[in-house]
């Protein structure tokens, strides 16, 4: 078979192994992708590594990792938590009846719902309001990601936005390398696996975050993903994207941008 017949083959193997159809993503994304992990094992054709797939099934879960976003860490774009304390979270908590209920999409190995339950937990406390109820549902397609969010360990740079008090108060740490999230946040985070191409809670959730991933999808399956969290979002909800990531023409006259430095829309 010739190179593009072999590429076509193993789009179809992750599509049937890993239920995930990557045609819906740019098409240069996924070689640049699925390239990193046939640098690794020392394959230059598709076809061989084709092949390799053929005769190791688990080559599957590691090659879907490649291709989901894992890059990450706690705040990221901390400008965007900012916003999110001193704007958006004292809004909500002064209007919205409990429980809170907020949406991750995306969430990668766990770094940003537990920022953003870190951040509630703040602000609520800032506001005089104790215990305040709150839900997040942290989902992703890679299961190698949310077993790694599941355990809520973390090491490294991923560690770098954490000012000192926080990790004191959010985490506990036996060698000062390795910080576990402590339970209290961790009780507060559902760790789901779910494809984004599948609609998802209708009317349910009053923040949605899906920072840095439908930048890599096709125009096609934006509409459908942006679709999906209109759908999911209660009235007047707000929807988090990326900050090199803008509001499809057609969701125009569904929401409203509210900060569009920081990517912050509201459900109309």
């Amino acid at each position: 078979m010739n190179e593009e017949e072999a590429f076509i083959k193993i789009k179809d193997g992750i599509r049937l192994e890993k239920a995930l159809d990557v045609s819906q993503y740019k098409e240069n994304y996924i070689k640049r992708r699925i390239a990193v992990r046939m640098r690794s094992l020392q394959f230059t054709k598709y076809d061989g590594y084709f092949i390799y797939l053929q005769n190791h099934r688990s080559e599957y879960d590691i090659l879907l990792d490649k291709l989901t976003i894992n890059v990450t860490q706690f705040f990221r774009d901390p400008e965007i938590f900012v916003e999110l304390e001193n704007t958006i979270l004292p809004d909500i908590l002064r209007n919205i009846k409990w429980p809170l209920k907020v949406w991750s999409a995306g969430c990668s190995t766990g770094e940003e719902p537990y920022s953003i339950a870190i951040s509630i937990e703040e602000t609520a406390e800032k506001m005089g309001i104790m215990n305040y109820g709150f839900e997040i549902y942290a989902t992703d397609l890679d299961i190698i990601a949310i077993q790694k969010a599941a355990a809520g360990i973390y090491e490294g740079r991923t560690l770098d936005n954490i000012a000192q008090d926080r990790k004191t108060r959010y985490f506990f740490t036996d060698d000062g390398k390795n910080f576990s999230v402590k339970e209290s946040i961790r009780q507060k985070v559902k760790i789901i696996k779910l494809n984004l191409m599948e609609p998802y809670k209708k009317n349910f959730f009053d923040v949605v975050f899906c920072r840095n991933v439908i930048i890599y999808f096709t125009r096609e399956l934006q509409r459908t993903v942006l679709g999906h969290y209109y759908d999911s979002l209660k009235e007047n909800g707000i929807l988090f994207l990326g900050k090199t990531e803008t509001m499809l023409q057609d969701f125009r006259d569904r929401f409203n941008c509210i900060n569009i430095k920081e990517r912050i829309f509201r459900k109309i």
